[in-house]
């Protein structure tokens, strides 16, 4: 690969002229830059900017680290925050922590040590203190979901708990009493949509069983699906903590000869595409994953650009209730 020697060689400038060329053009005069700009061409240069932010000791990226990057609603997430990113200036480094808390803070590390300046992250545990911690390394960050108070780590909120209680608000209100929450209580977002289901059925006559499911995945839906089918009792209504879950339960149960919304009706939470693409249309909470995302993204750069401000304060994201077939009624 030619070098900044080879380019300053080739235009008959010093390396020190193709520096200026390079970081701050508007000190060199029209004739330099020209030469310079012609000399790379020829050559093919492609600054390295790696080792530039290595000599500075810093770098203008910010990493990305998801909870479960095969998710839909994860991809929404992230064309949220590149977005952001990208109109800014930045780079964006990805990472996947595949639900495993280990993997998350292995991704933390890595991130640190390649010195980014900012972390966004959907995170499955508490890493408040972690984060506080880069904070006093100069390390700004965002945290997607609640966390502890901190006058160090902001954070942008979904209203999962809201949400978990408009669908249960929504399964009642169509006639449904026997309610079959499919979940993971290792992921808190899951947990506070379980709280907002009991929230909605406190003072009713409904009850609230629990299955959990490992992985919020559409085979998670199908295998709970059978769990249900098997049942002495089975309920008549079905809220999943995601569209996923949702989507292969509603799909074993159609397998099985069970009418949906007739027989159980089912309800997901996000609304990605899929769920209106099914063949029973899905009811669902909306998350706006893209709008999510962007806010996370802004709030990062807003500490960035100052490093010594507070930490921006987010408005909280309202669930809303999407109602299709697999809700619509009762036969």
């Amino acid at each position: 690969m030619p070098s900044v020697k080879d380019v300053a060689a080739l235009a008959g400038v010093s390396s020190s002229t193709v520096s200026n060329y390079l970081n701050h053009p508007h000190v060199l005069g029209a004739d330099s830059r020209e030469r310079v700009r012609a000399a790379i061409e020829q050559l093919g240069f492609v600054p390295n900017e790696s080792a530039r932010q290595l000599r500075a000791g810093t770098s203008k990226t910010i990493a990305f680290i998801l909870l479960d990057a095969w998710l839909p609603f994860f991809s929404e997430l992230s064309r949220g925050v590149e977005d952001v990113t990208r109109e800014g200036g930045w780079s964006l480094f990805f990472s996947n922590s595949n639900r495993d808390a280990a993997q998350e803070r292995r991704n933390i590390d890595m991130f640190e040590s390649h010195r980014v300046q900012g972390v966004i992250i959907y995170p499955l545990e508490d890493v408040t203190a972690r984060l506080e911690t880069l904070a006093g390394r100069g390390i700004r960050s965002v945290v997607i979901g609640p966390i502890r108070e901190s006058a160090k780590v902001a954070s942008v909120l979904f209203d999962d708990r809201g949400g978990g209680r408009l669908a249960g608000e929504h399964l009642l209100s169509i006639g449904r009493r026997r309610l079959m929450f499919l979940g993971s209580a290792a992921v808190s977002q899951s947990n506070d949509r379980l709280r907002g289901l009991r929230d909605a059925v406190a003072g009713s006559d409904a009850s609230v069983e629990v299955h959990e499911v490992p992985h919020l995945t559409i085979e998670d839906g199908l295998q709970a699906a059978e769990h249900i089918i098997g049942m002495a009792a089975p309920p008549d209504a079905v809220f999943a903590a995601n569209d996923m879950v949702a989507v292969g339960a509603m799909t074993g149960l159609l397998r099985r000869g069970i009418r949906v919304p007739e027989d159980i009706a089912v309800i997901g939470f996000d609304d990605v595409d899929l769920a209106h693409q099914t063949l029973v249309p899905l009811s669902t909470i909306r998350q706006p994953g893209y709008e999510i995302g962007r806010a996370a993204a802004s709030a990062l750069l807003l500490q960035l650009a100052a490093p010594g401000s507070p930490v921006p304060a987010t408005t909280p994201f309202p669930a809303e209730l999407i109602v299709r077939e697999s809700t619509a009624g009762r036969g």
